[in-house]
């Protein structure tokens, strides 16, 4: 397969059970280590995630999902929208791409078009401070700290912290 094969559009919910399927493993294989896997399974499933996470996501006010596929085959998903806490400003709130497609540079191009999707190319996230990967590829791709911090409490007994980064268009303060 070649990164010419794959193709980015928006998803419908007709296809987010497949969606699912290609972003739960990934999603669990990123919280390796910061979460038990049983807990993980308490926390998300491909079917709650396509029946309940994956609608709400996107019925809100100019959000939407985004998805990479090639061959009928579903390679990675990003989910995002305007912050309504921030004027002009994007939220990324989900990213993810298949093992077998990291070559293919897709999570680069999911992440290009959210930045893209705001005229001012200021996008923010949250990452869990122990996602080495995950800050890896943001920093690389001109995301800095911004400062924030936040609690992410899927359950009780359970706190993951998370810092807030920043992409913002060349010559912004």
């Amino acid at each position: 397969m070649k990164s010419t094969d794959v193709k980015i559009r928006r998803a419908g919910p007709t296809e987010f059970a497949k969606v699912a399927d290609m972003h739960y493993p990934v999603w669990r294989r990123s919280w390796a280590g910061m979460i038990e896997d049983y807990l993980l399974d308490v926390i998300g499933t491909p079917k709650l995630w396509a029946e309940v996470k994956y609608p709400e996501a996107v019925n809100r006010p100019g959000w939407g999902m985004w998805i990479a596929e090639a061959r009928n085959k579903i390679l990675g998903m990003s989910i995002y929208g305007p912050d309504f806490s921030t004027a002009n400003t994007t939220r990324l709130e989900a990213l993810y791409t298949a093992d077998e497609a990291k070559s293919l540079r897709i999570g680069v191009r999911l992440l290009n078009k959210a930045v893209r999707s705001n005229p001012s190319s200021d996008v923010i996230l949250w990452c869990a401070e122990k996602n080495e990967k995950a800050r890896q590829f943001y920093e690389k791709h001109d995301f800095q700290l911004d400062g924030r911090t936040h609690i992410w409490k899927p359950l009780p007994g359970i706190s993951v912290p998370h810092v807030g980064y920043r992409h913002k268009a060349a010559g912004q303060a």
